[in-house]
């Protein structure tokens, strides 16, 4: 696909204009009955003549719809998505990039001059510690999790056969063990993630439990089977050394640790790949890594690779046992 300068900026400014309709609520309002671009901005406090020009671009890009007839606005199938209590909402997602991220996207070359998360240079702390303090983030930032996830867990419980008792070790609000759990016949499922994340976790299947604690510390739940989703590649070489060798700490000689992550040279989709380790860059103190660099971190960590399989066209599953 061939870029331009105009394709570039469309994508720029049509990401910003979703992040603020989602900011907004319009899509709620629409749903509630089609309305002016005037009408709209009474509802959200907004500058009327500004308002007009965003619904027109949003309404050219397909986003909204509008009745010619009335000259109001109102939702289309895209649209309808945006509301929170749409069975597939893309609302949370919309709102992921809020301003502090999308402040290290535009201090990007810090990154690439430092090798450092542009993050920390602007806040003063990390990313999760900043998520710690500022709960509606951190709330945001797991329904985001939650809605990329979904599909990903279904696809997982589905590939990979779980048994005994598994144990999903940074996982979030629990939705891969709950997909785990609903495909498999397994034991018991143990959900391993620090306090105020646990804390906003649903009801669990009947043979799961949450446990509170932090992978940066020695783990102590025992299973048969460990699962690591999309944490390693949030942290640097160090980080993830350490954090594999609590696990790997924590393993029996016959126990297996699944690292569902995506890989540079090995995944189909390396353009989305590639897109995301810029993100993590600048984000966080983490980055997607080639087959070279897990095979390296997982020695170091006193781990070793059984095999790869792919999960669809980014994650794949590496399997790895005590060395």
């Amino acid at each position: 696909m061939s870029l331009s300068i105009f394709s570039l900026l469309q994508a720029v400014i049509l990401t910003r204009a979703l992040f603020v309709a989602a900011d907004l609520t319009i899509a709620e309002r629409l749903k509630e009955r089609p309305m002016t671009a005037i009408e709209i901005a009474q509802e959200t406090n907004a500058h009327e003549h500004a308002m007009g020009r965003l619904m027109r671009y949003l309404e050219l890009n397909g986003v909204f719809a509008k009745e010619p007839e009335t000259d109001c606005y109102c939702l289309n199938d895209f649209s309808r998505t945006m509301c929170s209590d749409h069975p597939e909402t893309i609302r949370p997602f919309l709102l992921h990039d809020d301003e502090t991220r999308w402040n290290c996207y535009g201090h990007l070359k810090h990154s690439i001059t430092t090798g450092t998360a542009a993050f920390d240079a602007l806040y003063g702390v990390d990313y999760f510690q900043y998520l710690k303090n500022h709960q509606q983030l951190s709330e945001q930032f797991n329904d985001a999790m939650r809605i990329i996830s979904a599909q990903e867990d279904a696809l997982i419980a589905r590939k990979i056969s779980f048994c005994n008792t598994v144990a999903d070790i940074g996982g979030g609000i629990g939705q891969l063990i709950t997909q785990i759990a609903a495909s498999n016949t397994i034991d018991r499922g143990i959900l391993l993630d620090l306090p105020e994340v646990v804390a906003q976790a649903g009801e669990l299947p009947e043979n799961c439990c949450a446990v509170a604690g932090s992978f940066f510390e020695p783990i102590t739940v025992d299973a048969d089977i460990y699962t690591l989703k999309r944490i390693l590649h949030d942290w640097d070489d160090e980080h993830a050394i350490a954090l594999l060798k609590n696990i790997k700490s924590a393993m029996r000689h016959d126990a297996r640790l699944y690292i569902f992550d995506g890989i540079l040279d090995y995944s189909q989709d390396k353009k989305l790949l590639a897109s995301i380790d810029l993100a993590l860059l600048a984000i966080f103190k983490g980055a997607e890594r080639t087959k070279a660099e897990f095979e390296h971190i997982i020695e170091q960590a006193g781990l070793e690779i059984v095999s790869i399989e792919p999960i669809g066209d980014v994650l794949c599953a590496i399997q790895c046992k005590a060395a």
